[in-house]
């Protein structure tokens, strides 16, 4: 069935999936992964079957980790599998990608005061995935709170913290206002 299983002398038997659980394809690396349907961004595994998907997802990795943002290993390695998953984007100055909570972008040379955060409910993870996938500028804050509505966005400085300065709420008429 595959290398890996030949190799080590692993019987794998195949079952049914169950759960809501998906395997899907990248169509940039052609690896394979498991999630589970309408609910990728809580979490996704790369399914390695051979010596070559190793080699494809250490290739990724190592674009990763020529930038500044990323230059750690366990990092790097991170990004490649959001992005095999469909959950990140490479924008002109940084990432922007679906966390379990929401959605973050991050310039390359890791500038926290260009940084920013959505969290959003899940009820929004549909249509953050469309909106990801569209030939848009994601960077672009605006291209989330003219779809998301509910969401608190923390600007600059702010993001990834628990304070309360430059931080909007979009309400459900899409109007922006300040919450402490």
């Amino acid at each position: 069935m595959n290398d890996l299983s030949d190799k080590r002398n692993i019987d794998i038997k195949e079952i049914p999936l169950q759960g809501g659980l998906v395997v899907n394809r990248d169509s940039k690396t052609g690896l394979n992964y498991l999630s589970i349907k309408g609910n990728e961004a809580q979490g996704v595994s790369v399914i390695i079957t051979s010596d070559k998907d190793i080699e494809t997802l250490n290739k990724l990795a190592d674009e990763f980790q020529k930038y500044p943002v990323s230059l750690q290993r366990s990092t790097a390695g991170l990004y490649a599998l959001l992005e095999i998953s469909g959950n990140l984007k490479r924008e002109k100055d940084g990432f922007t990608f679906l966390t379990p909570n929401g959605v973050t972008y991050i310039p390359y040379d890791g500038d926290s005061g260009k940084a920013w955060e959505i969290d959003m409910p899940g009820s929004c993870y549909a249509t953050a995935r469309k909106c990801l996938a569209a030939e848009n500028d994601c960077a672009d804050i605006s291209a989330w709170t003219k779809n998301l509505k509910g969401i608190k966005i923390y600007y600059g400085d702010n993001y990834g913290t628990t304070q309360t300065n430059n931080v909007y709420k979009v309400d459900d008429l899409g109007r922006y206002y300040m919450f402490a």
